[in-house]
């Protein structure tokens, strides 16, 4: 029975692996993305001197409108996209010379990409891909506070870029699983202190995402 079951599974693995060429999908497609984000301690700086803030890792959510490229066409394999995501992140504390403090209030960004993906076909179900994306994104900084003192309650909008790997998985021909990573990151917002004095500080993100692309 043991020698059974292995064979079996050999087989099943086999046949998702090197299966026969599924028929490639082209032209315009929807998707949803959920992921896990967490963000790079942000080092920041105002008329006082550096700090850090550091935020707990939360979810974040996209959709996205494309368009798949048609196999061997001459501008390349893959797909270009446009993707608007959510992060929303929690304050958990503040380092400053003196020691480290509790932090609260959340620091939100929606931002909108244009990206492109080049893919690399294989005749199984499995389609590795690397793309980059530019566009914008607002950062709003949502009753940030240090030691139950507010901070900032502000926003700004910045340049943004995304850099992201992962395979596809072709479920049909008109619907697959996305399992990724992403690279996001901002020029340095300008935002304002409770105080009314200014302060600069980053936004670097990395994110785990699943999706769901169908075709159309």
């Amino acid at each position: 029975m043991k020698r059974i079951w292995q064979m079996m599974s050999a087989l099943c693995l086999s046949l998702l692996l090197c299966g026969q060429v599924w028929a490639q999908h082209d032209g315009p497609y929807v998707g949803v993305y959920l992921g896990m984000n967490s963000l790079v301690t942000a080092e920041s700086r105002d008329d006082q001197g550096s700090f850090n803030l550091e935020y707990d890792p939360a979810l974040q959510g996209s959709v996205v409108l494309g368009w798949d490229f048609k196999p061997r066409n001459s501008v390349g394999e893959g797909r270009v996209e446009v993707e608007y995501a959510r992060r929303s992140n929690q304050l958990n504390e503040a380092e400053f010379l003196e020691g480290k403090v509790k932090g609260d209030g959340n620091l939100t960004v929606d931002s909108l990409l244009l990206s492109s993906y080049g893919v690399y076909r294989t005749p199984s179900r499995w389609t590795p891909y690397f793309g980059v994306g530019l566009g914008a994104a607002r950062i709003t900084a949502d009753a940030l506070q240090v030691s139950g003192q507010p901070l900032a309650n502000d926003d700004a909008i910045v340049f943004a870029y995304q850099l992201g790997v992962g395979v596809d998985f072709a479920l049909t021909s008109y619907l697959s699983l996305d399992l990724g990573y992403r690279f996001f990151n901002t020029t340095r917002p300008r935002l304002t202190e409770a105080n009314g004095s200014k302060f600069h500080t980053e936004y670097l993100s990395n994110s785990a995402i699943l999706g769901l692309r169908m075709g159309f």
